[in-house]
């Protein structure tokens, strides 16, 4: 949704010092967002916005490739 969870946005008021954990996109580009994808990979819109376990996961994308919804293939774990 492109929208900080509440958590982060009081502690980056808070911080001191913030350092950028780099993550890449599919395409290999930056990935600046992230999505939930369902058991079979289709990113998922609606919902909790937060939600612990389960088959949904986490996928990084680049801001083209979150604004097109596109999470390429991604590798069951």
């Amino acid at each position: 949704q492109g929208k900080l969870f509440p958590g982060s946005k009081a502690l980056l008021a808070l911080a001191d010092d913030l350092r950028e954990i780099r993550t890449i996109c599919w395409c290999g580009k930056k990935a600046t967002m992230v999505v939930r994808l369902d058991g079979q990979g289709k990113i998922i819109e609606d919902g909790e916005q937060i939600v612990i376990g389960g088959e949904d996961r986490y996928v990084s994308l680049c801001r083209k490739h979150w604004s097109s919804r596109e999470a390429g293939t991604v590798a069951k774990a």
